[in-house]
């Protein structure tokens, strides 16, 4: 079952100093029970494509196309503070997020999610940047959301909590549930093996997707890089 999908999404950006067309004729699946990753350099319209999803698009974006949704969404930024007012504690925030009779309670997503529930009554800017994106990870996790989508889940962790945050990634889809990574950190990702297919962005548009072995065998140049910087 599809999740997610866009369908010849394009989003122009028009600020009133400069415009520029971030997505263009995007086609994209994100199926139920499957890690899919957004791999693309700095710029090429990853971050837009997220928004797009989880329909919080800038308001200086304008957009054509469709983007079809089963289920509810959530996202985690890039920035995990970004997720969270910077006056109140990130417990007193993630406890109102929570609904009684959907998603998980609080101690539940802050265990999937690899959060320290000791830290709970600090402020966001409390917290050191790895801290924060996973309690950012537990705040979008609270209402169960069908579709996950993560920035840069890697960031900011050391390697033996970033195996376990991709590995948690890969718990909840096996739930059943949709989730789209956005990443740079291709080393993790393939070590990791937990996707199971690979999109590759190129300014603007999808160039290439299919399973992780399939994506390495291809031959176009833009898309090897991505591997041989790790000797793939």
């Amino acid at each position: 079952m599809t999740t997610a999908e866009l369908r010849g999404l394009t989003v122009h950006v028009d600020t009133g100093r400069w415009s520029e067309t971030v997505l263009d004729s995007v086609h994209l699946e994100v199926p139920a029970g499957r890690i899919t990753a957004l791999l693309g350099e700095s710029g090429c319209g990853k971050s837009m494509l997220a928004a797009a999803l989880a329909g919080s698009l800038p308001a200086v974006a304008h957009s054509t196309g469709d983007v079809r949704l089963h289920g509810a969404v959530g996202l985690v930024p890039q920035f995990g503070v970004t997720a969270f007012a910077a006056h109140r504690s990130v417990g007193a925030q993630l406890r109102e997020r929570q609904r009684p009779r959907h998603g998980m309670r609080v101690e539940d997503a802050c265990a999937a999610a690899l959060y320290p529930t000791e830290l709970l009554e600090l402020y966001p800017q409390q917290h050191s940047g790895g801290q924060i994106q996973r309690a950012a990870l537990a705040a979008a996790l609270l209402p169960g959301p069908d579709l996950l989508i993560v920035d840069e889940p890697s960031a900011s962790l050391d390697m033996g909590t970033a195996y376990r945050v991709w590995a948690a990634l890969r718990a909840y889809a096996d739930t059943g549930a949709a989730v789209l990574t956005i990443t740079h950190d291709v080393l993790l990702l393939t070590e990791t093996g937990v996707a199971d297919r690979i999109a590759i962005m190129r300014e603007g548009r999808i160039i290439a997707i299919g399973t992780p072995a399939e994506i390495r065998a291809l031959e176009d140049p833009y898309v090897r890089g991505f591997f041989q910087q790790i000797g793939q």
